[in-house]
């Protein structure tokens, strides 16, 4: 398919598409004769996958290096595992932070009446007591 059906398929644009293989974001694309880049399902699985590495909030060099690694000759399954690991770790140290954030949320909104509105009207009346 062409960089344009791959775009389509996957959401990442064109622009972004050519930048992430320039960067080794994505690994080479194969190209036909005339020099055009040919996407196949493999490809298509490596853009998704970055995407998803992307969304989790992976360095790109993590996924730069983890793409590199992928390709090496060498047996690098520890290697890549370990980054995939401390992926993980983040995920689950951001996701307990947002859950704290979310039950602050709940809190106010169970009690909005009788504890942040209050509160709320009197940093107004303060602040409007101290205009000039």
């Amino acid at each position: 398919m062409t960089i344009k059906e791959a775009s389509e398929r996957t959401g990442v644009s064109i622009d972004n598409l050519r930048y992430y293989e320039r960067i080794g974001l994505l690994p080479p694309i194969p190209r036909n004769a005339s020099g055009i880049r040919e996407y196949d399902e493999r490809a298509i699985h490596w853009i998704e996958f970055v995407m998803k590495f992307k969304q989790a909030g992976a360095s790109l060099e993590a996924i730069i290096e983890y793409i590199k690694l992928a390709h090496s000759e060498n047996n690098t399954k520890e290697a890549r595992k370990e980054i995939l690991i401390e992926v993980k770790q983040d995920l689950e140290s951001r996701i307990e932070k947002l859950q704290r954030c979310l039950e602050v949320a709940e809190y106010k909104i169970d009690n909005y009446y009788d504890l942040c509105e209050p509160v709320t009207r009197e940093m107004i009346e303060e602040w409007k007591g101290g205009e000039c």
